[in-house]
């Protein structure tokens, strides 16, 4: 792996400056047809389309540095290849802006520790801010393809708990209510949410669980079991009394936090050994993002 180099798995054929395209799904079906005759693959365009935009229209595939990376596998595919779009102006998604497109294009599992690596060193390239930048302004595919190579970017790193995090950071102040709570994680599709203060410090964090247990009774921590509660009596109550009900009265302590620079590993090992599904990310005592374990299972291993 030493000797393997980003620059050595694209083709000048497969880099397309100053894209006119402005959707992210016309960059998808463009991507699609270019690869298909390119490489000769046999696939059904359509199918391949609908599982593309199914597997890689969220935010798993866009990085805070404004690099977007789908991932393309083929059973037929013997190869690990990467095809570059970069929009003539970066496209604003409900997830961030996408700046740059890198298409990492493989076989089925075979090749996931090659696209485990490249992953790793695109993300690393997108944070060095002046490569990065004359890359987004190259005037041709071989200006492109040179600034990689004079760079030398060996396909090797590490992935850290800022490259992959939520950055998005939406908390909720401790004096709200667990109606607002409830309407955040429906929104935004959250199961967690760091809670603060009226000066915007951090002092504590709530879950859905959390919020669920607030229509369990108390008495109910000392059954054995519950079978004689068969009607949603609780939750009703619950939704009657949630704008009632303060979020600090849910709340639960920070128990660990990281900070950006921690490896990926680590955070996955923190997770399991405190039952963890997020942690907050801080970065010198300031709340940056936070990182969960879909994070890490979406843009990590399944790309």
């Amino acid at each position: 792996m030493g000797s393997l180099h980003l620059s050595s798995l694209i083709d000048p054929k497969q880099v397309f400056l100053n894209s006119e395209i402005t959707d992210i799904k016309e960059i998808f079906s463009f991507m699609l047809n270019k690869l298909k005759k390119q490489y000769s693959i046999s696939f059904d365009t359509s199918e391949e389309f609908t599982k593309l935009t199914e597997r890689n229209l969220d935010e798993g595939i866009l990085f805070p540095t404004g690099v977007a990376i789908p991932h393309l596998r083929f059973d037929s595919f013997n190869d690990t290849v990467l095809c570059v779009v970069i929009p003539k102006s970066p496209l604003v998604t409900d997830y961030g802006i996408a700046k740059i497109f890198i298409f990492v294009m493989s076989g089925t599992h075979d090749n996931n520790y090659i696209y485990l690596h490249v992953l790793q060193s695109v993300i690393r390239l997108s944070k060095d801010t002046e490569l990065f930048n004359k890359l987004l302004v190259a005037k041709s595919p071989q200006e492109f393809l040179n600034l990689l190579k004079n760079s030398d970017f060996a396909i090797k790193s590490a992935i850290t708990v800022g490259d992959v995090m939520h950055n998005r950071i939406i908390s909720i102040n401790r004096n709200a209510t667990i109606g607002e709570l409830s309407k955040l994680f429906y929104e935004h599709d959250f199961g967690y949410m760091v809670v603060v203060d009226d000066k915007g410090k951090h002092v504590g964090e709530v879950t859905v669980r959390d919020y669920m247990m607030a229509g369990i009774p108390a008495y109910t921590n000392f059954l054995n079991n519950l079978y004689f509660m068969k009607t949603l009596e609780p939750f009703e109550k619950l939704v009657q009394s949630e704008h009632n009900i303060k979020v600090e009265s849910v709340m639960k302590p920070i128990e660990i936090s990281i900070t950006p620079d921690t490896a990926v590993f680590k955070a996955v090992f923190l997770m399991n050994k405190h039952k963890k599904r997020d942690i907050p990310v801080l970065q010198d005592d300031k709340l940056v993002g936070v990182i969960s374990i879909n994070d890490i299972f979406r843009k990590v291993i399944k790309g």
